[in-house]
């Protein structure tokens, strides 16, 4: 699985042994016979799926609250971060040169591919930032160095657009998707996550339910009613995930060997008393009890406060439960998802099954929670028990997921304190990338003005989110 960067190799030496009869030709000199010489779909389709799959879930678990790390200062989980990072534009070059060599070759079943990743790479990074280049970006073939910033209402319509796009263009028909490390080669496999991730897209837009440009309820609810044409994920089995082995270095579980993991990470106390309260079997395959006490035992597992100084988290991590060992000692551990079946149901408000599921608890255990007190449906309290336990089946996958849905319910309510940076307040994006100042500044400061009054700062609300 590892990233495939494919280059043509050339090799300029038409001089050597020019003269003797038994010299090769200039030409026998332009492929290195041990890489490939020109770049097809398949391979760079294999480097970019390894480069959004392969993810360390921690930094994300710090700021969403999951875990509290104390060996030092850490911007994920003081909240001392500052600009974020532009490199999704990276990722997004192969995908346009993937697009490319497939509309070249002829490779149809490379196309939706392309829709797809586009409207995921690009939702990042709106979702970091707010307004970014969009419409104009990727265009520096064309001399276009400098790409005006597309406002997040536009970039959102033109995302929903590529995914209904992207279902059109999925099809088995078309041919086996070479190169594919997730699903095998299936189309009508990627054609359930396009759909599936337009839900989550579209709940992300919950604020912007009256805005009549992106028509959020319809584009919902043509999805879940109409499987034929918008199939979705059905179980587990369906989730769109890198599956990890120990043939290589490379393909370990991205956390196998960190020390720190080890020795100074501990389940946060939100998260262990939001699990304790619901008697959750998934803590004893989150964390270890505490040191000296029995496992499987709800009383034997607390949490570390992440709104406490270091000191004191260092001091309270004594009787704290550190994570399961199995998060850096096992090569293979799980897998790591990008989105799941678990959360599509979440999505639609129908199941906790599917993450329990995941986890490996049966289905006693599953029907004893089902009846919990706090688990119970109640119409009452609906939307913060589906937030909650969203919030629960995203520990250590799906990357940022569950600090953006945070940042979007402000479910659950995350720890602050004295250890907290930015004031004790949660941020709500990340600055702009100091490239951008430096190669396109002047419409980084218009994009700056439209949005914040020209202010570029954590703890600004972006259009997403008012």
């Amino acid at each position: 699985m590892k990233q495939l960067i494919v280059y043509k190799y050339i090799v300029g030496f038409a001089f050597i042994l020019l003269g003797f009869s038994s010299c090769k030709k200039y030409s026998d000199f332009q492929t290195n016979p041990n890489l490939p010489s020109t770049a097809t779909p398949a391979l760079l389709l294999t480097g970019i799926s390894y480069s959004i799959f392969y993810y360390d879930n921690t930094s994300a678990a710090f700021a969403s609250r999951q875990l509290t790390y104390y060996e030092r200062g850490n911007s994920n989980q003081d909240y001392s971060w500052t600009e974020g990072s532009f490199g999704n534009y990276d990722v997004l070059r192969q995908v346009m040169q993937m697009d490319s060599l497939a509309v070249q070759s002829g490779q149809q079943q490379y196309l939706g591919l392309t829709k797809f990743f586009r409207a995921l790479l690009f939702s990042q990074m709106t979702e970091v930032f707010g307004d970014i280049p969009y419409s104009k970006a990727l265009q520096a073939v064309s001399g276009n160095y400098k790409p005006e910033y597309d406002d997040q209402e536009s970039v959102y319509k033109g995302l929903l657009q590529e995914l209904d796009d992207a279902n059109n263009l999925l099809d088995d028909s078309k041919g086996k998707i070479n190169g594919d490390i997730i699903y095998g080669g299936a189309a009508s496999q990627w054609k359930k996550l396009v759909n599936a991730f337009k839900l989550r897209l579209l709940i992300h837009l919950s604020k912007k339910e009256s805005d009549a440009n992106l028509n959020i309820k319809t584009q919902f609810q043509n999805i879940i009613s109409n499987p034929g044409k918008y199939p979705l994920f059905t179980s587990n089995d369906d989730n769109a995930q890198l599956v990890f082995n120990s043939s290589s270095q490379n393909n370990y579980y991205p956390d196998y060997g960190y020390l720190s993991l080890s020795t100074a990470v501990s389940l946060e106390k939100g998260l262990a008393t939001i699990l304790k309260d619901r008697s959750d079997p998934r803590l004893f395959e989150f964390a270890e009890p505490v040191s000296g006490s029995p496992a499987g035992v709800f009383s034997s597992y607390n949490g570390v406060d992440a709104g406490l100084t270091i000191g004191d988290q260092q001091t309270t991590s004594s009787n704290a439960s550190r994570i399961k060992s199995r998060y850096y000692d096992d090569k293979i551990n799980e897998p790591w998802i990008l989105m799941g079946y678990a959360e599509q149901e979440f999505l639609i408000a129908e199941a906790i099954t599917g993450s329990m599921k995941f986890y490996g608890v049966d289905d006693a255990d599953i029907t004893t929670y089902l009846a919990g007190p706090m688990v119970s449906f109640n119409s009452g309290t609906a939307l913060n028990q589906i937030a909650i336990q969203k919030y629960i089946s995203l520990f250590m996958n799906s990357g940022w997921e569950a600090f953006t849905e945070q940042r979007r319910t402000g479910i659950p309510t995350l720890d602050v304190g004295p250890g907290t940076y930015n004031n004790g307040v949660v941020p709500k994006r990340w600055l702009y990338p100091l490239s951008e100042y430096d190669y396109n500044s002047g419409n980084l400061e218009d994009a700056l003005q439209k949005q914040f009054g020209g202010n570029d700062d954590v703890n600004n609300v972006m259009w997403l989110l008012q």
